[in-house]
């Protein structure tokens, strides 16, 4: 959704950087990947990010950074 959308984002891959699921709750608060943060603020998983795209509250989020 973020490529279709022309956004650009850094991905980080856990297993790559030894990062356990315990260690994902105490950074973003969730346990499910993928865990998306804009602006430093934790979003949550692709639904609630798929939620606020289809609210129009995304592009909001989007505007004010």
């Amino acid at each position: 959704m973020l490529d279709d959308m022309g956004l650009s984002y850094e991905e980080i891959n856990i297993e790559e950087k030894g990062i356990s699921r315990e260690e994902l709750v105490k950074i973003t608060g969730g346990y499910s990947v993928p865990q998306i943060a804009i602006n430093d603020t934790n979003i949550g998983g692709f639904d609630k990010l798929l939620q606020l795209n289809q609210s129009g509250k995304l592009k909001e989020l989007l505007a004010n950074s």
